[in-house]
């Protein structure tokens, strides 16, 4: 594969100078173009993106350091390597062309053996800056991909924290409710009355109650009606369940959605986040009400959990709280959503899920 023809754009207001140059340069093979004042050129620069300029010192309209420093000033063109061309020895013009950002110099008359010098002298700087900014490129996206890695990190520490609490939860609510109600089940079977149809009675109720126990922790974890009716059906069971758990009133106003169904990830995540929400709420709000609102429109689905309780210092190091809310945040995040929370001490919490919507059949 050919490289790429090396343009050199000639800045200059002699006729005879930029056709002497002209002359020299495509013997080398080098594509020249030419402009006749420094707008012209500055304008052919800005089209063409030469690989190095030629520029004359002293022009009408817009002197070579007028149009040097606007070419350093200007971010498409700033790093196009600059010649300048001067009279013989002019060490005040090399000077004040230094100082606006010229590269090199270049004098009258010209040499042709001096000037492809220059040139490939320049093409191997140029060649060596691009390396550089390459290099830059690359450790910055090594840097950036370090933060993705130790951001990954933190999440899967944080995913799995989530998860010992919940076996935790767990396993304290199998100790506390079903294995009270199991021991207390034997301990009515082991009893040896006169009456055996007391016996049945109480047995009866007792496994009725831990069948209850056991639906409602099944729920807890997954509920079918998610997977079979969708999430409208699925939070309405959530909000009547956590009412009768913990007698706090839940103020609810959820579009009807008839049979409408969402991507799951965006189900599973809005249910989970509620969930959670409202888990805390009991936890710790100390409040007799909340509030859950979901908004449906044709492509954006919007769900705010709100209370007017004890609310929290966003900045708090509570572990239990700051686990909790960062793993509400990751899950709306990863499934494609906003998630946006607000808090006060003494005024209460406000959480808002926000979905741009595809929906499915």
């Amino acid at each position: 594969m050919s490289e790429q023809p090396y343009t050199i754009l000639i800045i200059d207001d002699e006729e005879i100078t930029r056709t002497t140059l002209a002359a020299l340069l495509e013997k080398s093979n080098f594509l020249v173009e030419m402009a006749e004042d420094g707008i012209q050129g500055i304008e052919l620069a800005r089209r063409i993106h030469p690989d190095v300029i030629l520029l004359d010192v002293m022009m009408p309209r817009m002197s070579g350091y007028e149009v040097c420093k606007y070419i350093r000033a200007d971010a498409k063109i700033a790093e196009v390597p600059i010649i300048m061309i001067t009279a013989l020895d002019d060490h005040d013009a090399k000077l004040s062309g230094l100082s606006v950002g010229a590269d090199d110099f270049l004098s009258k008359p010209f040499d042709r053996l001096e000037l492809e010098i220059r040139l490939q002298t320049l093409k191997r700087v140029n060649r060596y800056r691009h390396l550089m900014e390459e290099r830059e490129k690359l450790q910055e996206a090594l840097t950036e991909l370090s933060k993705k890695h130790e951001q990954l990190r933190q999440l899967s520490r944080q995913i799995l924290e989530a998860q010992e609490n919940e076996r935790r939860h767990i396993a304290v609510e199998l100790h506390d409710e079903i294995g009270q109600l199991v021991t207390g089940l034997k301990l009515i079977l082991e009893r040896k009355p006169e009456d055996m149809s007391t016996v049945i009675t109480e047995a009866r109720a007792v496994t009725a109650e831990l069948f209850q126990h056991l639906r409602e922790m099944s729920l807890n974890l997954r509920p079918t009606t998610l997977d079979d009716f969708g999430l409208s059906a699925a939070l309405d069971g959530l909000l009547k369940r956590f009412t009768k758990q913990t007698m706090i009133t839940v103020n609810h106003n959820i579009n009807p959605l008839d049979d409408q169904r969402f991507d799951k990830m965006i189900e599973t995540t809005v249910f989970r986040v509620v969930q959670e929400a409202l888990t805390n709420i009991a936890r710790h709000a100390e409040v007799n009400i909340a509030n859950v609102t979901m908004t449906v429109a044709p492509s954006h689905l919007q769900v705010s959990i709100t209370d007017a309780g004890k609310g929290f210092d966003l900045k708090s190091k509570d572990q239990n709280i700051s686990i909790g809310l960062s793993g509400m945040a990751e899950r709306v995040n990863m499934a494609g959503g906003l998630f946006t929370l607000q808090s006060t001490p003494g005024k209460g919490t406000f959480i808002l899920v926000e979905f741009e919507l595809k929906t499915t059949e």
